[in-house]
């Protein structure tokens, strides 16, 4: 029997699949990425390895016998000047350099498929971290902030097919920032500057991307985030039920929103609106 290996990234999400994992019969293999992984996984078998040293992390999952791969976490792309790369990793880099997120996990997977390793998704271990298809906090939108969430999704499905970030942020039908290499916490506190506070009407939508594999990078939201939308005074938040991993239980996400009096909300929930 094979067994999971684990590498991790940023976030709260890397030890809730290993603890899932382990509560499921499974003994997990972690590699925390140096630079990356923030988590304590005491009491699992660990390496911590920098991000360049591909082939120093092929062997040390083929040598603990792994055969099925998670990649978990909020992965931050350094500078390739600040990467220490091996001779596979350099390899790889050639056919990374310059590609958009889903496409370089896409390579990343196929390396690792060519040495007997299956990238497996995260909602295999994890299933209760999905956003259900219908959800809705309990503050209700307003016609407007439903006009806006709607022009929102119409422009990241445009984009989609172009691999750009999963996140825009909308005031009315004026596009205000769309998420880039920063991640969706830095475009968030990159917008706040720009929304203008005498008008209504601002949302925020991270959808997964047209086409995009969610078995190997599927977008996360948590309550980091929903923090980050409150300090830049954004209450209205589009998510994509079924297709989005919450990085916090469900429990949580509802009460913060409540608390917050903001609406969370999945894009299937989102009332239609008329032609007219």
């Amino acid at each position: 029997m094979g067994r999971l290996g684990i590498i991790a990234a940023r976030g709260p999400l890397p030890l809730q699949l290993a603890l899932a994992a382990r509560d499921q019969g499974e003994n997990p293999y972690i590699i925390r990425l140096k630079g990356q992984c923030e988590r304590d996984f005491s009491g699992f078998e660990t390496v911590c390895l920098p991000v360049g040293k591909v082939g120093a992390i092929t062997n040390h999952l083929r040598q603990a016998d792994c055969d099925k791969l998670a990649l978990v976490g909020q992965f931050k792309r350094p500078s390739v000047a600040d990467i220490s790369f091996d001779k596979v990793g350099l390899a790889l880099m050639g056919k990374l350099m310059l590609t958009g997120d889903d496409t370089a996990l896409r390579i990343v997977a196929a390396h690792f498929a060519e040495h007997g390793i299956s990238v497996v998704a995260n909602a295999d271990y994890l299933p209760d971290s999905i956003l259900p298809l219908q959800f809705q906090t309990a503050r209700a939108l307003t016609p407007g902030e439903v006009l806006a969430a709607h022009h929102a999704c119409h422009v990241l499905d445009q984009l989609g097919d172009m691999d750009v970030g999963q996140s825009v942020v909308v005031q009315q039908k004026r596009v205000l920032a769309i998420e880039g290499a920063e991640g969706t916490n830095e475009m968030i506190d990159r917008v706040a500057s720009l929304i203008d506070r005498s008008q209504p009407d601002t949302v925020f939508v991270k959808l997964a991307k047209s086409g995009q594999d969610i078995s190997l990078d599927i977008p996360v939201f948590g309550l980091d985030t929903l923090s980050h939308l409150q300090q830049a005074g954004i209450r209205a938040v589009c998510l994509d039920g079924g297709r989005l991993m919450l990085a916090n239980p469900l429990e949580e996400v509802v009460a913060a929103a409540d608390k917050l009096d903001m609406s969370v909300f999945s894009r299937a929930s989102l009332p239609e609106i008329s032609d007219d």
